[in-house]
């Protein structure tokens, strides 16, 4: 008779499922193992260290106004903001002589500019001997150093578990308010040859597949975690903010979460008004009704135990080396492996052999498609409240 009750609402979600979320695209696969980094000295001793460097730069801000002054440009409508400049009062060319030992910068390239404000550069600096150095330099104009504060965590988590290659962060800094903008934020991490549209080639999704399934399976931080659910930084994915605080169960804190983006649905934001109106109201209620049925949709918890996930991993997120894959802007969490994945099929660029490679070192479990629906569902959500796309609500 218990099965019987069970067996209808349960019914009943997987059809509110299938109706909320497209049917799934086939999953591929990948080939041959990538080289290992080094495992870090540890996690705490990295973030330690990070926090050292940022109170150092602190310090230095006094002196920087004796010196030439950093880098000003206007934009195409007048506005006035900072922009990288190799001035030795500049923030982060200062760091870099003056934190890190790098030497004078000798030239700043732009690699990337992506939609939340962040932009990434590569720096070269005169390290003397006649030899260069070269850093990537993150920055956002509007950010705190706290939200780069907890990538540089997540990177030191990546990097202590010694399964993926990532690029180390090495300091952060804060960027000085310019007319009405900031005042802002960077990171500086280790340099990496990246290879144009690497992660593209068929070698590299493979070792993408392989890494990240020796990621998923990896024991390496047991003993920080402890069978729970979360991590010890809250962080962002995207702009979504993410409560990181630790659960003793994946249900409760996936719960947690799907239930911070229905309520987002409704709310105000920073970056743009609520994705829905007073009265619509439907996609809420049935997201509550999946959100009460969670554990059904889940099914056996003592299957489900805690993976370090790289937490944002579209394929824009990844490149390659010479020496094989590579990933970057992490948020990290320890959840459910199969959470990683839905979103890497949403925005394509992981092909056949990423998935045939994933899956013959992870074989799906048991309930993995319905699974797969509820996952889907979150980010599907995630991606409504970010950039409030009617379609994707439809």
């Amino acid at each position: 008779m218990l099965v019987a009750t069970m067996l209808v609402p349960t019914m009943l979600v997987l059809l509110l499922l299938a109706s909320l979320i497209p049917a799934a695209t086939p999953w591929a696969q990948p080939l041959a193992p990538s080289s290992r980094r080094p495992l870090l000295a540890g996690l705490d001793a990295d973030v330690d260290k990070i926090l050292s460097n940022l109170e150092a730069e602190k310090n230095m801000s006094a002196q920087q106004a004796l010196r030439d002054p950093f880098g000003v440009m206007q934009d195409t409508s007048g506005v006035a903001k900072y922009m990288p400049s190799a001035a030795p009062s500049d923030p982060v060319a200062s760091a870099l002589a003056g934190v890190l030992k790098a030497g004078p910068v000798l030239d700043i390239y732009m690699i990337d500019s992506r939609w939340n404000g962040n932009e990434v550069f590569r720096y070269t600096c005169d390290a003397g001997g006649g030899r260069n150095a070269s850093y990537f330099v993150k920055l956002n104009r509007v950010e705190d150093a706290s939200v780069f504060v907890s990538e540089a965590v997540s990177l030191s988590a990546l990097g202590k578990a010694g399964e993926v290659g990532c690029p180390l962060p090495l300091h952060i800094g804060k960027l000085p308010k310019v007319g009405d903008i900031g005042p802002g934020a960077f990171m500086v991490l280790e340099h990496l040859d990246l290879l144009p549209f690497g992660s593209m080639r068929s070698d590299v999704q493979v070792s993408l597949a392989t890494q990240l399934a020796a990621l998923h399976s990896s024991s390496a931080h047991d003993d920080l975690h402890k069978g729970r659910f979360g991590f010890p930084a809250s962080n962002f994915q995207a702009l979504t903010p993410v409560n990181n605080t630790w659960c003793d169960t994946w249900s409760e804190y996936f719960s947690r979460r799907l239930a911070s983006q229905l309520s987002r649905l409704t709310a105000v934001k920073a970056y743009g008004g609520a994705v829905l109106q007073e009265g619509d109201v439907a996609l809420v209620e049935r997201g509550q009704i999946i959100l009460e049925n969670v554990d059904l949709l889940l099914g056996d918890p003592s299957r489900i135990r805690p993976s370090l996930v790289h937490g944002d991993l579209w394929i824009g997120n990844t490149g390659a080396t010479a020496d094989g894959a590579v990933f970057f802007d992490p948020a990290c969490s320890f959840a459910h492996h199969e959470f990683e994945l839905p979103p890497m099929l949403m925005f394509a660029g992981y092909t056949e052999p990423f998935w045939d490679r994933y899956f013959e070192l992870v074989p799906k479990a048991e309930g993995f498609a319905t699974r797969s629906k509820l996952y889907s569902f979150y980010h599907y959500l995630n991606q409504l409240n970010l950039f409030g796309d009617q379609e994707v609500k439809k």
